[in-house]
């Protein structure tokens, strides 16, 4: 089937092309873009791709590129949302009605979201946004917005525009550029480092933990496990989805995993690394068989050792779970969920709830945690 793109717009001083799928985009350019710009595998094509072979929902591909001249200087990815169980849930506790699908850059999935830029051409940020505004309008659509938004320069530039904003989670993330395990731990009192490394001990002593792949049969096993005993629907992270995104992002995949005396894997920590950030995106556990995450110290140990000897700058730890991240020196990065629309009286509703969403999800420890949608 060809596919038909909407014709190139200026916003800004830049040239914007939409594309309606991953596919017509050059692989090589667009991450080139992504490594440039600090992006991580989240905003990659293959996850993009992996995306669109199996969504967690019903979306539309509307991917931004800005040019400037012939000059591919930033991407914002991004889809209209006709179903997302997480963002279905999170208007829920809102309680607002966004008025139909919402031009949403990009996903409440990933751990990163909204535009990118490459150094040099950070006003092509600001040309993305309006690009996105733009991009709602010519499809009818009433609310636009980006979602995981970090906190920093890209959330300020958003308060700026009138965005409706909401911290609705917070990342956890480790700073891995150091000489040595042992510099790494320097930030524990002796006797913190000493109770840690007890514990590690402890929790491998019946597995054998490493950084080793899990089969896709065995990583939606266990991370369907864990989403059911936290009561999380699997349908945020359907098995199509996950096979999808194991097949796609296969040459980015490091995944630490703890495996028993029968050579049974019964954790695994999800990740993958792309340019110098490694993302641990998502958990699992065989809670058959453990009640709680028994080798979590000692994988998480290994997970930092193999950071640290490597080429990897930062770790992201992913989502909730903050006390026990703060121990292994993370520290907490607020996401947020900025909408805007057009309609004057619409935007103050949209302030309100996202004042709402926050008072909802907030939790413990500056991280707001969503019970049932917990990933």
């Amino acid at each position: 089937m060809t596919l038909t793109e909407p014709a190139p717009k200026i916003s800004g001083s830049h040239r914007i092309q939409v594309r309606t799928s991953i596919q017509t985009v050059d692989a090589e350019q667009w991450n080139r873009v992504v490594a440039r710009a600090g992006g991580t595998v989240f905003h990659t094509w293959e996850w993009l791709a992996a995306f669109e072979d199996a969504p967690p929902g019903r979306f539309e591909p509307r991917h931004l590129m800005a040019y400037r001249g012939d000059d591919l200087v930033g991407v914002c990815p991004a889809y209209v949302v006709h179903d997302c169980p997480r963002l279905s849930y999170l208007t829920e506790l809102a309680q607002v009605d966004l008025g139909g699908p919402v031009l949403l850059a990009h996903s409440l999935a990933a751990l990163d979201g909204g535009p990118l830029a490459v150094p040099g051409h950070e006003d092509a940020l600001v040309s993305l946004i309006g690009a996105l505004e733009a991009t709602a309008g010519d499809d009818g659509i009433r609310t636009w917005g980006v979602a995981n938004a970090p906190a920093g320069d890209l959330g300020g530039l958003l308060l700026r525009h009138g965005y409706a904003t909401a911290h609705i989670t917070t990342s956890y993330r480790c700073s891995t550029d150091v000489p040595s395990v042992a510099d790494y731990w320097g930030f524990a009192p002796g006797r913190l480092r000493r109770k840690l490394e007890k514990e590690r001990r402890v929790s491998g002593r019946e597995y054998t933990v490493a950084e080793a792949s899990a089969d896709a049969d065995t990583l939606v096993r266990l991370l369907h496990s864990l989403l059911e005993d936290r009561g999380t629907p699997t349908d945020v992270l359907p098995e199509a989805f996950l096979h999808a995104i194991k097949a796609r992002l296969a040459p980015y995949e490091r995944m630490v995993t703890a495996v028993d005396a029968d050579q049974r894997t019964v954790a695994v920590f999800a990740g993958w690394q792309f340019a110098r950030k490694w993302s641990m995106w998502l958990a699992g556990l065989d809670t058959e068989r453990l009640s709680r995450f028994v080798p979590y110290r000692a994988m998480a140990a290994r997970l930092i050792q193999g950071a640290v000897v490597t080429d990897v700058g930062s770790i992201d730890l992913g989502r909730s779970n903050g006390a026990e991240k703060r121990k292994l020196g993370a520290h907490p990065v607020p996401l947020y969920l900025a909408l805007d629309t057009a309609d004057r009286a619409d935007r103050a509703a949209l302030h309100a709830a996202c004042r709402r969403l926050e008072e909802r999800c907030q939790g413990a420890d500056e991280q707001l945690d969503i019970v049932k949608r917990c990933c």
